[in-house]
């Protein structure tokens, strides 16, 4: 249950876009987001979010672009929000299809359906990008991720193939993250993929290789071999540009490896910082918990924050609830979760509802 949390979304850089899984965020916000019903803050705006949306389409679309870039970061997940209120209403303005591509606004509308977990709506938007669109090999790789959450193997492999013509790279690598475990011959392509990369600074050449170390990640702790991972991530990353996916995989192998004092030591910053997330809650209080400390910080933090989800029905956060309830959540019984059990249902017979109108 757990590696799912990671798969959910993708992150975009410039025009060629490669994608990178992060865990689920925010979802979306009306205005008592920052006003919960019992008075208890789950996230605050920040300033940027009060300022006047931009006017014209290609404004809106370099900003959505811009908070995409942040947003699976730690601590900016709040951008989602904002991302939702940029795309409101966005197709019918006057003048938007000479402003800016039809395509490009299709792969951010995908994009934000994928972190809804709505992945047939998201499939069946990257279905219209084209091979000759700038972003058609970032369609396909999404593409692949959103199959495999729906388990339609075949779709997920074919999407793959389709991007050997293109970039052998991104098919490589597409293949190996449609598995569990690299092996050995995908280890080999993602030590060497990391390697070539190293020195790449380019959008492009950081991407790739955050989607190479993510992979190689994940199948090591698939793998059951957490000590590699914390090594993995020592040697080939800078600290500053981890997404919480990325966190989440180093604190997870330490849990699983019985070091809750350096899963403190990495995430309790970030814990304290002014718009935090969730799953990194979650994950310092299951470190608390694991310590035996008698004091409840993180471990109340994360019941305060989980019962908000709850409140909301946040269906995208349902596999971070589900890990709450199992690790170190209490009271689970008394809780209406009747509604989670529905969505896990609705994933699994591969569908999702929609919310609403904007998209």
């Amino acid at each position: 249950m757990f590696s799912g949390l990671l798969k959910n979304l993708c992150f975009g850089i410039s025009k060629t876009v490669i994608l990178l899984p992060v865990l689920a965020t925010p979802a979306l916000a009306d205005v008592s987001w920052s006003e919960p019903d019992d008075n208890m803050v789950v996230a605050r705006w920040s300033k940027e979010e009060l300022k006047p949306l931009p006017q014209t389409h290609a404004q809106r679309m370099d900003e959505i672009k811009k908070h995409f870039e942040h947003a699976d970061k730690p601590g900016e997940s709040w951008r989602y929000d904002r991302i939702y209120v940029l795309m409101d209403g966005l197709e019918s303005e006057s003048g938007a299809v000479s402003d800016v591509p039809a395509d490009e606004l299709t792969y951010y509308r995908a994009r934000l359906l994928q972190h809804r977990h709505e992945f047939s709506r998201a499939a069946s938007l990257l279905q219209k990008i084209d091979s000759d669109s700038a972003y058609y090999s970032s369609a396909r790789l999404m593409m692949a991720q959103v199959y495999g959450e729906q388990n339609q193997e075949k779709a997920a492999r074919e999407a793959c193939v389709s991007l050997m013509l293109e970039q052998s790279d991104l098919a490589a690598v597409c293949s190996i993250g449609l598995q569990s475990t690299a092996g050995s011959a995908g280890h080999g392509i993602l030590t060497s993929l990391l390697k070539r990369l190293s020195h790449d600074n380019s959008p492009q050449g950081r991407s790739l290789s955050a989607w190479a170390l993510y992979q190689k990640s994940k199948s090591y702790l698939n793998e059951g071999k957490y000590a590699e991972v914390e090594a993995l991530y020592e040697q080939w990353s800078d600290d500053e540009l981890l997404s919480v996916a990325d966190l989440v995989h180093r604190s997870e192998a330490l849990l699983r490896n019985k070091q809750p004092e350096k899963v403190m030591a990495l995430l309790r910053d970030y814990g304290f910082a002014n718009y935090p997330d969730d799953a990194l809650i979650v994950q310092l209080a299951r470190a608390e918990q694991q310590i035996g400390s008698a004091e409840l910080y993180w471990r109340d933090y994360a019941e305060e924050r989980i019962s908000q989800r709850i409140k909301r029905r946040d269906q995208n956060y349902s596999e971070l609830i589900s890990l709450y309830f199992s690790t170190v959540g209490k009271n689970a019984e008394e809780r209406n979760l009747s509604w989670l059990s529905q969505v896990n249902n609705a994933q699994k017979n591969h569908y999702v509802a929609a919310q609403g109108d904007l998209l």
